[in-house]
């Protein structure tokens, strides 16, 4: 009922439209709605405060813009942008592929979802889970002084740090993870993947890497192992 509630929530208190021709129905809103909503379901307050508009698209779409500053990319960015399935803009506009939001949802323990790749983007920036890492020389040493929202900030800055090292070890030795390996693109990127796999393969990240994974268990309060 506290998703479902969450959901209702998240549907009525921000702006929603379909775009690229697709007719936006109650059933594309709750199912994008329900799946962010899992990322918060244990955690106080109100979920993502940060997003206003929730723009869907029927399959992939070509971003507006090069560069959102919320993730901290590089200036050296490709100026001519692939299509993508999902992205977090950097004014509180979360865009998605509904084709792929649908297919996220039909294959719920493949590993890739993007509503939760794109809402752990968002979850990243606001409480600044990977800022001071990897990135933080891209802004001028700016997210070096932000502290990560958890518990332990050292510690989480450390175990994420180096699952991030072994995953990037493991891509170039060509061997097996239970993460994609998309999530070595960049430590923003690994933790939007961290969280996809925490959810949709909890038992094999549990056993792969039971520091993410418990570090990932504290942050969203929940245990999706436990359950699987």
């Amino acid at each position: 009922m506290q998703l479902l509630r969450s959901s209702r929530d998240l549907i009525r208190t921000r702006r929603w439209e379909g775009s690229g021709g697709l007719i936006l129905t109650e059933v594309i809103q709750l199912t994008i709605a329900a799946q962010a909503c899992l990322l918060t379901l244990a955690m106080p307050g109100e979920p993502f405060p940060g997003v206003r508009e929730i723009l869907v698209y029927p399959r992939t779409f070509v971003p507006r813009h090069v560069c959102d500053p919320r993730k901290w990319l590089q200036a050296s960015e490709p100026q001519r942008p692939l299509p993508l399935e999902g992205e977090a803009w950097g004014n509180g506009v979360m865009v998605l592929s509904w084709e792929a939001v649908r297919e996220g949802a039909r294959n719920p323990g493949d590993g890739s979802n993007v509503v939760l790749h794109e809402f752990a983007h968002e979850l990243d920036y606001e409480r600044h889970l990977t800022a001071g890492l990897e990135l933080a020389e891209f802004v001028d040493g700016a997210a070096a002084t932000m502290v990560p929202s958890v518990p332990d900030p050292e510690e989480w800055r450390r175990v994420i740090q180096a699952s991030y090292e072994r995953l990037s070890e493991r891509i170039a030795a060509h061997t097996a993870s239970a993460l994609n390996e998309y999530g070595g693109t960049n430590i923003a990127e690994f933790f939007a993947v961290a969280t996809e796999t925490f959810f949709e393969k909890p038992v094999q990240l549990a056993r792969e890497d039971p520091d993410l994974y418990a570090q990932l268990r504290s942050l969203y309060q929940q245990d999706p192992a436990a359950v699987a």
